[in-house]
């Protein structure tokens, strides 16, 4: 059986009937028609290629978008530490505030 061809499991069930045919349409036709042989291998192969740039652009944009990302969040992260605040050279307790531990714990004693 050829590729493409119907086959009836009783033939008896099969109609057939004669048409005739209008020349000058079939001959338009047959002038019109064109037969194309493409390169199928090489379609593929281009295909392929653009589909590969398209994965790359996306795939660059989506690094893009988490390296922002990233330093949004680390952005945010370093806004609600209190490292910039507490810590460092910059915070000053009470006890090395004064000249003389002794003076903190004689206000403590006033204070009763």
């Amino acid at each position: 059986m050829v590729d493409g061809q119907v086959g009836f499991h009783r033939p008896e069930n099969v109609r057939r009937c004669k048409i005739a045919k209008n020349n000058t349409i079939v001959r338009q036709l047959e002038k019109s028609k064109e037969e194309l042989h493409p390169d199928l291998a090489q379609e593929q192969q281009a295909r392929m290629r653009e589909i590969q740039k398209q994965n790359k652009v996306q795939r660059i944009l989506d690094q893009k978008k988490k390296k922002m990302e990233e330093l949004e969040i680390k952005r945010e992260k370093e806004e609600r530490s209190y490292d910039r605040i507490v810590g460092g050279e910059t915070s000053v307790s009470d006890m090395n505030g004064t000249a003389d531990a002794t003076a903190a714990e004689d206000y403590e004693d006033d204070f009763m």
